[in-house]
């Protein structure tokens, strides 16, 4: 019954149990934490865990364990008559269908040690990301996204954009005065500040962009909210776009990766902040911000024709860096704090 819940362990109010949650979430276990009796406690759907658990708790609690370095172990729930045995001496706690394992780097006594029983998988003591499958409706803004980057490929295509681009200038000393974008905006066609964002070169290049729309930001706008993140974009897009065409005024540009490195650069910093944020893979990160590092080396320009934006990448990502801290400055990165999902049953995750 959703109401049979069985307390574990009970900490102090001021107790930070960030590290808890996150235990709890990235191995699914049916646990939750709740605030009863002026203290914050840990409770559980299957009783078979809150004996292992609580000696877990206590020990993480006394400074002995940490947990980020527990490993849970899934197996088919087996007749008693056919249980595996006991790991003695090695902090390991049984249960029916998980064992929590201790800290490897703690005393174990390996004479004593077994191997998980057959067809056991572990999941890994590294802590491990996973996207959630967030709703649709909890992320419109990212949806609206992704169909422009299609809409902007396909009106290139039939030759629909030069009410979107921002017109390359005249070769020559630059004077804003006399450049295009002067133009532009002299006739009142401020969109164009924002709508290069739109123009895709080629099918890959949308899906591309669109691939970290949905990754990205997609998780940033679900934790965030729409009206935050809808304002990461509205700022991000004309000022990658506005760099990249003081940068090289005479080069037609257009694409959202300023918009896409935004949300990395938002990303890279809630993950400083909030070390426990795993919506997103920390290591996609780092791969697009190593991308960016090797674009601006210029290699990419020898193997993809017309070359990359790179000032437009590198002012989305400086944008998305400052936006992402004023954020986290004022509180924000509390949505992105890991809390503990209870499930509708023991039988469901065991």
């Amino acid at each position: 019954m959703l109401s049979d819940w069985v307390t574990v362990y009970e900490f102090p109010l001021q107790d930070d149990l960030s590290a808890v949650a996150a235990f709890i979430r990235r191995h699914q276990l049916p646990m939750r934490i709740s605030e009863e009796r002026n203290h914050q406690c840990v409770a559980t759907l299957a009783p078979q865990l809150a004996e292992p658990m609580r000696q877990l708790l206590q020990r993480w609690h006394a400074g002995e364990v940490d947990l980020e370095k527990i490993s849970v172990h899934v197996y088919e729930e087996q007749p008693s008559d056919m249980q595996p045995p006991d790991l003695q001496g090695s902090d390991v706690a049984q249960s029916t269908g998980k064992s929590v394992a201790g800290d490897p780097a703690g005393p174990v006594d390996t004479t004593s040690r077994q191997e998980p029983v057959s067809g056991e998988p572990s999941i890994s003591e590294v802590p491990y990301s996973v996207i959630p499958q967030w709703r649709l409706g909890q992320t419109p803004v990212s949806l609206l996204l992704i169909v422009l980057c299609f809409i902007g490929w396909a009106l290139l295509s039939q030759g629909w954009v030069k009410g979107l681009v921002i017109f390359p200038q005249q070769a020559g000393d630059f004077d804003f005065g006399q450049s295009s974008l002067a133009a532009h905006l002299a006739q009142g066609e401020y969109w164009r500040l924002w709508s290069p964002a739109m123009v895709h070169f080629s099918l890959p290049h949308a899906l591309f962009n669109s691939l970290g729309i949905w990754i990205v930001g997609r998780s940033l706008e679900a934790r965030a909210g729409s009206w935050l993140f809808a304002l990461l974009v509205f700022i991000s897009a004309p000022v990658s776009n506005l760099v990249q065409y003081f940068w090289s005024p005479q080069v037609l540009f257009g694409g959202m990766s300023g918009v896409v490195y935004a949300l990395v650069g938002a990303a890279f910093v809630v993950q400083r902040w909030v070390p426990g944020w795993r919506d997103v893979p920390p290591s996609l990160i780092w791969v697009a911000v190593i991308w960016l590092l090797v674009c601006m080396s210029g290699v990419v320009d020898y193997f993809i024709s017309g070359g990359i934006a790179n000032a437009a990448h590198i002012a989305g990502f400086a944008s998305g860096l400052i936006l992402g801290l004023l954020f986290c400055l004022a509180g924000g990165a509390r949505r992105f704090a890991p809390q503990a999902r209870p499930v509708k049953n023991a039988r469901e995750t065991f």
